[in-house]
């Protein structure tokens, strides 16, 4: 199985960096063959890149809700965030993952399986270096809670196909 872990961030944006540092943390901790892990801070049409030929891809974003706490996070088909007419609807800034999916196969390229892990973060926009303390706070707890989580995705993946080639 060929699988990307990719965090997607914006290190000069307080928590908008959290992304990025959970999966270089993840890097060392999920050390297993067919695994690649990068870091990006742009996206959307260029992920059809970065998304194709592999079998599954685990995204690691940040997220703001209206009830969340800084530190909760989420596991999410990319169907489940496309963008909708309240905010802007559909433009490059914000094509959801599910569509750039659908963009991708249309283009001939070979799409994953997708699971979005979004971190519930205080402050995503604001410019500075540094992660808001209860973000700061709760990294050590993501690394481990998304880590077990997407081990078990990867493993439950390499199960079927197992089953799939028998």
């Amino acid at each position: 199985m060929d699988a990307l872990v990719l965090g997607i961030g914006n290190e000069i944006k307080r928590d908008d960096v959290i992304g990025l540092e959970i999966v270089e943390a993840l890097e060392a901790r999920l050390d297993r063959p067919g695994v690649a892990f990068e870091t990006m801070n742009s996206g959307r049409l260029l992920l059809i890149d970065e998304l194709s030929g592999h079998d599954r891809v685990c995204i690691v974003d940040s997220i703001v809700t209206e009830d969340g706490e800084p530190g909760d996070w989420y596991a999410f088909d990319p169907q489940a965030v496309e963008p909708d007419r309240e905010s802007g609807g559909l433009a490059t800034h914000n094509v959801g993952l599910g569509t750039l999916t659908t963009l991708g196969e249309a283009m001939g390229e070979s799409m994953p399986a997708i699971t979005i892990y979004a971190i519930e973060v205080a402050d995503p926009f604001e410019y500075g270096e540094g992660m808001t303390d209860p973000v700061r706070e709760a990294v050590p707890a993501l690394i481990d809670e998304i880590g077990d989580e997407i081990e078990r995705e990867l493993a439950a993946d390499e199960g079927q196909n197992a089953v799939g080639r028998s």
